[in-house]
């Protein structure tokens, strides 16, 4: 019997990821209930006094000068309150989207490129479309929320207090009612956001694949197909929508033609009744009249901004998901053992996911700065030892560990933090040379970035560029050479300054002419370094202290 719990849908309930409610602090959440309530304490307050001038004048009096000072710093309070609770909302849901995104993008890398390939559309939407949701949920809307269903009891303690306790009591019953109405429509409306993000995360993962394989897939004469089936999951898409603005309308009606209206209605009563029985004077049934207006108000604001609970907490369950996954270690602490050999495999069996095994039985250990040379025919094997090295995958059988550190057991980070890579196909983002550079090292100076391109033996290429290092790359390094962005992987390689370097066919995607320049660079990069070189051609690789064949090393199916 499966126990475990599932949402409307129908599917396995998500359970909230740490990281996600750690995104926002509980003490801006408390913040922001404390404003509201400060707010709509000042105007209560402020309507009690007004009620009180009132009474007064109809009794031909007039109010005192202190009156009028208290009546406007009550005024002043609650328009600061108010505005500086908007002002914290802002600033809050900007970080908690900052930090779900970092946790998303972190995770992602953690998982690695096995893990994480076929799914860059996902993560896109992921990164952008359901953290913002996901933030305006956590710090815009849980913090108001609980203010709105919490100041009317405020406002009703006052008015017990400070004009009629049997008007505030009977309101107070009317009240009740609302939260078991909103949490019914929410759990009614609550598969509507669901699919409402499935299907958006499924168009924007559709759409980005389309664009980035554009080329091919005209090749494929496929263009008109897959055009055929993004439209169709536009379509999808646009009735989702529909119906979660539908679902919010139906909220609103509900909301404000059954409880505003009845509360103002009851209220006009309870006035009329208690007004005529001398219950109450004059000046307490403007102070109750005006009194009503902050008890509905705050329940309007529920109806109106609900489709953000509806999207918010969708996209707390998609990026919970994803955190929740499991990535290519335990996550174990482990530290770097100097005296233990740099690369070792153990008995390894490797294979692809849902691929057939692409070796077994490989046994080998490289030491510290020593120099090594990996060769071997195309498919057989290197670049899933390079895969290995690298924690993006981990070992069917036997073990890899780097600096003493098991890649299946210990957080990735720690394994790649040991590691400077240059593949044979470097990857530039769309920024400047520099801001290439400082992914390596994201406070590397002026003088770090210089070194590196030294080593690289691309400084004085780079500063005759008319801007410099500030020069953009383009998308993917489309404005620079191959040889040129190879050179850059290297810069950035030499600024990470790992003590191993692994080098998966770096020339293999340039000219003898471009070859023999990267070659250089790479012998600058690899003094004092552990060098693990992964290549077919034998120019492409460095003088090394021995060479291993896969061939000879595995037993393959």
């Amino acid at each position: 019997m499966n126990d475990k719990p599932t949402h409307p849908a129908g599917r396995p309930k998500v359970s909230l990821h740490p990281a996600v409610k750690a995104a926002t602090p509980r003490r801006a959440t408390a913040a922001s209930v404390l404003l509201e309530w400060c707010a709509a304490l000042s105007m209560t307050l402020l309507f009690v006094l007004l009620g009180r001038w009132v009474q007064l004048l109809l009794d031909g009096g007039q109010p005192g000068g202190g009156g009028y000072l208290l009546g406007t710093l009550l005024a002043v309070l609650a328009g600061v309150s108010t505005a500086a609770g908007t002002w914290l909302a802002e600033r809050e849901q900007a970080l908690t989207e900052g930090r779900l995104r970092h946790a998303v993008v972190e995770k992602t890398f953690d998982l690695g490129v096995v893990a994480s390939g076929g799914r860059a559309g996902q993560i896109l939407s992921l990164a952008t479309h359901a953290t913002d949701r996901a933030a305006r949920y956590r710090a815009g809307f849980i913090g108001p929320i609980i203010g709105a269903m919490s100041t009317p009891l405020l406002v009703l303690l006052v008015m017990a207090v400070s004009v009629d306790a049997v008007t505030a009591g009977c309101l107070a019953l009317l009240l009740l009612t609302i939260p078991f109405a909103v949490r019914g429509f929410q759990r009614l409306v609550s598969p509507i956001g669901i699919r409402y993000r499935r299907s958006q995360a499924a168009l924007t993962s559709s759409f980005l694949e389309a664009v980035s394989s554009l080329t091919t897939l005209t090749y494929a004469r496929a263009a008109g197909r897959t055009g055929r089936r993004i439209a169709a999951q536009g379509e999808e898409h646009r009735r989702n929508l529909m119906s979660m603005l539908a679902g919010n309308q139906l909220i609103i009606f509900v909301v404000d033609a059954a409880f505003s209206l009845t509360i103002v209605v009851g209220s006009v009563a309870l006035i009329a009744l208690r007004l005529g029985g001398g219950e109450i004077t004059a000046g307490g049934a403007v102070a109750i009249l005006l009194m009503t207006v902050l008890i509905v108000g705050p329940v309007d604001v529920i109806g109106q901004i609900f489709y953000i609970g509806i999207a918010g907490r969708a996209s707390e369950s998609q990026i919970s998901a994803h955190l929740a996954r499991p990535g290519t270690g335990t996550g174990g602490r482990a530290l770097p053992d100097a005296a233990a050999p740099a690369i070792e495999f153990k008995s390894v069996a490797a294979a692809w996911p849902h691929g057939d095994t692409v070796f077994e039985g490989v046994s080998f250990s490289v030491r510290p700065g020593e120099r090594v040379a990996f060769v071997g025919p195309s498919g057989t094997g290197k670049s899933t030892v390079s895969a290995l090295i690298q924690a993006h995958l981990t070992p069917e059988t036997g073990s890899v560990l780097i600096a003493g550190m098991d890649t299946a057991t210990t957080d990735p980070g720690l394994i790649r933090a040991q590691l400077a890579v240059v593949e044979q196909r470097p990857f530039l983002f769309m920024g400047t040379i520099a801001d290439n550079l400082r992914l390596a090292a994201p406070d590397a100076t002026g003088e770090q970035l210089r070194e590196a391109l030294r080593v690289a033996g691309m400084l004085e290429e780079v500063l005759s560029f008319p801007l410099g290092w500030d020069t953009p790359v383009g998308e993917a390094g489309g404005l620079v050479s191959g040889g040129q962005a190879q050179r850059l992987s290297i810069a950035r390689a030499a600024l990470r300054d790992a003590p191993i370097l692994l080098l998966d066919e770096p020339t293999s995607q340039v000219d003898l002419a471009g070859e023999a320049a990267i070659l250089g660079a790479l012998e600058r990069l690899a003094r004092g370094r552990t060098v693990f070189m992964i290549a077919h051609r034998p120019g492409a690789i460095l003088a090394a202290d021995r060479t291993l064949n896969l061939g000879d090393l595995k037993e393959a199916r």
